[in-house]
């Protein structure tokens, strides 16, 4: 069975995702969202600028065995802007804390250091396996409503 491997660029995580070509743009969506937790009407997928339309086959497009899509994700609407997310600690901790779609990084770490009362430069928070770097907002790193992010303690030996 023919596949393409897809590159799903737009945040600070970039999925791999391998689809067969009978596959619709919408199977892939649910693909993402399964990886990602954005839902699938959030979602617009480009290939060289072009917007893919859902109920195509991805071999409509013909993309060769490698393609990398933009992912575009729609914004919460203005009436619905915080949502809850759960912070897990390797100690077993976990909080759910409100945070908008444009927090900084920075910011939840600051909310974790005053709620689990562990110094923010002692800590690592990751994102689907990836570190998430203080200078950009969480939705670069795929997290909406639900998400879960991990923390982990840097304790260095003496």
């Amino acid at each position: 069975m023919a596949t393409v491997q897809f590159r799903i660029s737009g945040g600070q995580v970039t999925p791999v995702i391998t689809m067969p070509i009978s596959a619709t743009i919408l199977d892939l969506k649910e693909r993402i969202q399964l990886f990602t937790d954005i839902c699938m009407t959030r979602q617009t997928l480009r290939f060289n600028n072009q917007e893919l339309t859902n109920d195509r086959t991805i071999s409509h497009y013909e993309f060769g065995q490698f393609a990398t899509l933009v992912l575009d994700v729609k914004p919460l609407h203005d009436q619905y802007p915080k949502f809850f997310i759960l912070v897990k600690s390797c100690n077993e901790q976990s909080k759910l804390m409100r945070v908008k779609e444009t927090t900084l990084v920075g910011d939840l770490r600051s909310k974790i250091e005053r709620h689990f009362g562990i110094p923010g430069k002692l800590m690592s928070l990751y994102r689907l396996s990836l570190e998430m770097k203080d200078e950009f907002p969480i939705s670069a790193y795929y997290v909406w409503a639900g998400s879960h992010v991990e923390v982990l303690i840097n304790i260095e030996p003496r």
